[in-house]
């Protein structure tokens, strides 16, 4: 309280104490190194924008008979797909019926 009413009268100016001097030199190395770091973080995470050239968007005709022509096509893949099953009689048969067949051709 002396001391601020000194520095207010003007009679002595105000003095600082060492400690309060490497306190504040402490805290500016701190912020400058914080600063440096996130400065560092901040490069890497940014990407590196790349410019391509420009591409020509061509547009799609659309039609009425789109649709029935996807249709069309995703029946016949089904189609072709249960054939695919009804032919193939072995899938999903046990090991037992396999030796069975195995030890009737002699086989095993």
């Amino acid at each position: 309280m002396i001391r601020l009413l000194l520095r207010l009268l003007r009679i002595k100016d105000y003095e600082i104490c060492l400690s309060c001097q490497t306190l504040k030199e402490q805290l500016n190395y701190e912020r400058e190194e914080k600063k440096r770091l996130t400065d560092t973080l901040l490069n890497i995470i940014n990407p590196k924008v790349i410019e391509a050239a420009p591409v020509e968007v061509k547009p799609f005709n659309q039609s009425a008979g789109l649709f029935s022509k996807r249709r069309a096509a995703k029946e016949e893949a089904d189609r072709q797909e249960a054939k695919i099953l009804k032919e193939s009689k072995f899938i999903g048969r046990s090991d037992d019926v396999i030796s069975k067949l195995e030890n009737e051709l002699g086989i095993s």
